[in-house]
């Protein structure tokens, strides 16, 4: 990624997609369970998780969709 796209990114949301990777990799270091998902620059749409099966991986996507909700009503 050039040097104005990662300015881009800093300033729009606060860290690089490097920098928030790294706090999240400090963050859950030592979790049970983890899921990521992300968007490439042709618009596709990944993801990918630790737990033993898919049905864990949706609840834990559940969990996080209802937290981002209750944030959005603040």
């Amino acid at each position: 990624m050039d040097d104005f796209n990662l300015i881009k990114q800093k300033k729009e949301r606060g860290d690089t997609n490097q920098e928030f990777m790294d706090k999240s990799k400090e963050f859950f270091e030592n979790a049970d369970s983890i899921v990521v998902v992300g968007v490439n620059p042709d618009g596709i749409i990944s993801t990918f998780y630790t737990q033993s099966t898919s049905l864990n991986a949706i609840g834990m996507m559940e969990v996080a969709k209802s937290q981002l909700i209750s944030e959005m009503e603040v």
